[in-house]
């Protein structure tokens, strides 16, 4: 039986997976910087492809997010992590034993790799039964991967193992040391040369001493090297005793590939939980709202509380943080409502509203828990963003007509069950051919019903359909116009283009007073 896929729920695991790379909007919305570090946290190469594929199917989403709670239970986390923990320490092991040059040594200690490996896939499944998992995901693994320590392959190999550990731990010989000689003899049964037991006695209390000292060290790697002598006195013994190191070596050539692809798979996917939570686990201790959303493939109405940008409370969170505050708002897309227009002033948290909007859509797409709460949201196939790129010496376009073609590319990719977000578009051109060219971007979209954000200086844009509403970014009202950053539903005052043009001059109240005072 092949052991089905905690992330697809399939026996093939991601065989689906296109193949593409990073998706074209991380980079706009800093997904790239969540991925990369929730990958980190998960510690193997080729995490990152799992956060690449979102889904569309809600009750997929809805396994996922299954999982996603039940390894917040500390007792089915530590299951997990002892299980990747012990792959991760096999996956060292065998790099260790490639640089062995000791073929018996290497043997040797490749016997006690495949012993722990076999006791850590039958812990999983023994310890996901003792902390009582009950999402449907990790009962079909514990389920799965007891058949799979039940089948031949994995029951022969282990028991080979430990006929051979047995029959290595059944050697006996006995060592003549003259001099720089050293030979190798075998065991005398009648013990007339056994001094072990009288050398043990004479430098136990030394042992227990050197015991004590080194407590708190961690414990050697197997693989070491052996020195000239080691090496030696081994080759000795094999010698001495041919037919089960014979057997080792035999044993070590049949069994190179002894970690099955699927438990290899099983350790990558719980990885991608594991990492994921990880990288939540700062955010959660500052205090900042995580929750699993309520998704749907076909309502495109938002509602989500308290949304912040994930990767920028990381960075003000974490052990490197800045301190900043982060602050949440409030979005929502009711009934036929579908586009957001975001104006207000510079700095004030527009753009980092735009990219928690995107992050939302592809995080919740994931399975995974969102920041903010009580977040319902729709899965869409593609989220399709336009950012401010910077223009290029060697560019033959200008920048407007740059940022045509990509827009006309990106309506022609969008379809009606798209996520688009805008960010400051059209910022080259006059105010009226902005508004001209935005009302046509405007109507494009909303005749795909398409759910959108957009930041924009055209203020009167939520006034040219009923399917766009007025965010606008707010201000102290302490007579500098100190930014709160927070962006609150109302209609927009008509003032954002014309202060983007004073500070775009260095006009603005608090510009002009800075500049008096010094």
């Amino acid at each position: 039986m092949a052991i089905r896929s905690i992330l697809f729920g399939t026996s093939d695991g991601d065989a689906g997976s296109d193949a593409r790379g990073e998706p074209e909007h991380f980079q706009d919305l800093n997904l790239d910087q969540i991925v990369r570090a929730a990958a980190k946290a998960g510690g193997v190469p080729g995490l990152p492809r799992y956060f690449h594929r979102p889904l569309r199917d809600a009750g997929l989403v809805g396994f996922r997010q299954q999982i996603f709670r039940e390894l917040e239970d500390p007792a089915v986390r530590e299951v997990a992590e002892r299980f990747t923990a012990s792959m991760a320490g096999t996956r060292r092991r065998l790099e260790a034993l490639e640089r062995r040059k000791h073929p018996p040594q290497a043997h040797r200690w490749f016997l006690e790799i495949v012993l722990d490996h076999a006791a850590a896939v039958t812990g999983l499944v023994e310890g996901l039964e003792a902390a009582g998992a009950t999402a449907a995901g990790l009962r079909a693994l514990r389920d799965d991967v007891a058949e799979h320590t039940r089948t031949a392959a994995f029951t022969g190999v282990r028991e080979q193992a430990l006929r051979l550990r047995e029959r290595l731990g059944e050697v006996r010989y006995d060592l003549l040391v003259r001099g720089d000689r050293i030979t190798v003899a075998e065991h005398d049964p009648d013990g007339r040369f056994d001094y072990a037991q009288r050398v043990l006695a004479t430098f136990d209390r030394f042992r227990q001493r050197s015991r004590q000292d080194r407590r708190g060290e961690p414990r050697p790697e197997p693989g070491l090297g052996l020195d000239f002598v080691e090496a030696g006195v081994l080759d000795l013994v094999v010698e001495l005793c041919p037919g089960v190191f014979r057997d080792l070596a035999a044993f070590f050539e049949a069994n190179r590939g002894f970690v099955a692809d699927e438990i290899t798979r099983v350790d990558h996917e719980l990885r991608f939980y594991l990492g994921y939570l990880s990288y939540l686990a700062p955010l959660r201790v500052a205090g900042l709202p995580i929750c699993y959303p309520v998704v749907s493939g076909t309502d495109k109405t938002l509602v989500a509380r308290d949304v912040y940008d994930l990767a920028l409370a990381a960075k003000l969170t974490g052990e490197d943080g800045q301190g900043g505050r982060v602050v949440g708002n409030d979005l929502s897309l009711d009934a036929a409502e579908r586009v957001l227009v975001v104006s207000g002033p510079n700095q004030g948290g527009k753009t980092t509203l735009s990219r928690a909007f995107g992050q939302l859509y592809h995080l919740a797409a994931l399975g995974c828990p969102v920041p903010g709460r009580d977040v319902r949201i729709f899965l869409p196939d593609r989220i399709l963003t336009h950012y401010e790129r910077a223009e290029r010496h060697d560019a033959l376009a200008s920048k407007l007509e740059e940022e045509l073609l990509r827009m006309r590319a990106l309506l022609d990719r969008a379809t009606p069950d798209s996520v688009i977000v805008l960010n400051e578009i059209f910022t080259s051109t006059t105010p009226d051919d902005a508004r001209a060219l935005s009302e046509r971007v405007l109507a494009a979209i909303t005749r795909l019903d398409v759910p959108c954000l957009w930041v924009s200086f055209v203020d009167e844009l939520s006034l040219l359909s009923p399917k766009a509403v007025s965010m606008v970014g707010t201000v102290a009202d302490d007579g500098r116009a100190t930014r709160t950053y927070k962006v609150v539903r109302r209609a927009a005052d008509g003032r954002a283009h014309a202060l983007a043009l004073a500070e775009r001059h260095g006009l603005t109240y608090a510009q002009l007073t800075e500049r008096v005072r010094r």
